[in-house]
């Protein structure tokens, strides 16, 4: 495959991380609204109700991406900004701030990349039991129906659900995302299923209508690592891909659930009962047309079998020192490798798993379109006296990063952008504020914005590569 012709560059957000207005313009209840204005687990006591206002401040942020030379720009809608009850009555106004969105990017020269779901579930459907109910599925794709509809004729790039295991994983293993339910294995593949279930509907239906685009789902990767010395290392790889990815990535990609899921599920004593024969035939008719990847880290294990299962998430950054990671008692435990370097909150820096994660779908599932839908490095930061943010250490992290996608790319993987997680600061879900990962410095107290010497590195990077590769392409 190597570098196509036309890449798109851009960088992310996510609807409830930087719209703000969060009780303005017909929206609707969310579930995180509820949970950031006073659950005790929210840690650092901060919400998106204002957040980066994006929602009335969106031009002069897009402008800013345009100035640096983005050619694409990712955003999620609201559900509960759409259907303020999760169902039913349409928000007009909704539709209406979505439609002036999506324009003013198009006028920029900026790609909508649309995501239907990240996180923010409508809390009228969570009261009802959210994902973990069945009927959720056809709640969604009423709502996505409502939104190809009203969009599909400008939006050419779209995405189902945002990391449907990291959601599962935070709201049913961590307990750290609301419905904060902790170490529940059964709803844990419940939730993950119906979102697969939802989002290959979703899917077969964007087809059905025909409208001139594409639509993927979006995985975290979480490509598996056994470290040396671990026993019976197969096995714990088998069970780690299993746990983080082949639900997600050979049902959404294949059309079929991975082979031997199911019955593993009900050999370890997990309730399966969500599995309905029936479903096949949707899978096969919901396959994507492209894969999203946010690039972080790699999941590195070895074998547990002396204690019972823990899970371990640092949401306070450098005031705790744990690193994240599970133990699950008789399949695997995360690893802890020395001679890799972490962030401040405990999370691997590790470049390779760029490399590794690409190479491994090509090798698993063939050329199928990969977009690099996030990637980015959280920091504690400080303007200097000039009011500029000196960020050396996330443009060495992404630098890195990017240089493995290229490395991935003249391996022949089909990789089509790069979305850098996130063109300014923003919320960052229970990490609140302190947490930022912006190319741009957002002063929340006043809601100015300042390039951080980020900002510059993407925009260098950006023309040097349009320079290198898109010339050539020009020329053969």
């Amino acid at each position: 495959m190597g570098f196509p012709k036309k890449f798109l560059w851009g960088s992310a957000t996510a609807a409830y991380q930087c719209e703000g207005a969060w009780n303005e313009g017909g929206k609707g209840l969310g579930e995180w609204d509820e949970f950031s204005h006073g659950n005790p687990l929210n840690l650092n006591n901060e919400s998106g109700d204002v957040s980066c206002d994006f929602y009335h401040r969106y031009e002069e942020d897009l402008n800013l991406a345009q100035q640096e030379g983005q050619n694409s720009f990712r955003f999620s809608i609201a559900w509960d900004r759409i259907l303020p009850d999760g169902r039913g009555r349409v928000n007009q106004a909704g539709i209406d701030f979505y439609n002036r969105l999506i324009d003013a990017c198009l006028v920029r020269g900026l790609e909508p990349n649309v995501t239907l779901f990240h996180y923010d579930l409508p809390a009228a459907l969570a009261h009802e039991g959210g994902w973990a109910r069945r009927g959720i599925v056809d709640d969604f794709v009423a709502y996505a129906k409502i939104c190809f509809e009203a969009f599909g004729d400008k939006v050419r790039l779209w995405a189902t659900i945002n990391e449907p295991k990291y959601y599962s994983y935070c709201t049913n293993m961590v307990g750290n995302y609301p419905p904060n339910h902790r170490c529940d294995f059964d709803r844990y593949y419940c939730v993950l299923y119906h979102e697969i279930l939802a989002s290959a509907k979703a899917v077969s239906l964007y087809h059905e209508m025909g409208l001139p685009g594409s639509i993927g789902i979006v995985h975290d990767s979480s490509n598996v690592d056994v470290a040396e010395g671990t026993k019976n290392p197969e096995r714990v790889r088998t069970i780690a891909d299993f746990f983080y990815n082949r639900l997600v990535l050979d049902t959404s990609i294949t059309g079929t659930l991975p082979a031997g899921l199911v019955p593993f599920l009900r050999d370890e004593g997990i309730d399966s009962s969500f599995a309905k024969d029936e479903d096949a035939a949707v899978f096969e008719q919901g396959k994507i047309d492209w894969l999203g990847m946010n690039v972080y880290n790699r999941m590195y294990v070895t074998d547990y079998t002396s204690g019972e299962t823990e899970v371990f998430h640092n949401n306070v950054g450098a005031r705790a020192k744990t690193k994240e990671g599970i133990r699950i008692k008789d399949w695997f435990e995360t690893a802890v490798d020395p001679t890799t370097k972490r962030n401040l909150w405990g999370r691997e820096i590790y470049p390779q798993c760029m490399l590794e994660t690409l190479q491994e779908i090509r090798e698993r599932y063939g050329d199928i379109p990969v977009y690099i839908t996030e990637n980015g490095h959280g920091e504690y930061e400080t303007p200097n006296e000039d009011g500029v943010v000196e960020d050396d250490d996330r443009i060495d992290m992404m630098q890195g990063y990017i240089d493995k996608m290229f490395e991935a790319m003249e391996s022949g993987c089909k990789v089509l952008g790069y979305y850098a997680w996130s063109p300014m600061d923003l919320y960052s879900w229970v990490n609140g504020y302190e947490k930022r990962y912006g190319l741009v410095y957002v002063d929340f107290a006043t809601q100015k914005r300042t390039p951080k010497k980020s900002y510059w590195w993407y925009k260098d990077l950006i023309e040097a590569y349009r320079k290198q590769h898109e010339m050539q392409g020009a020329e053969s």
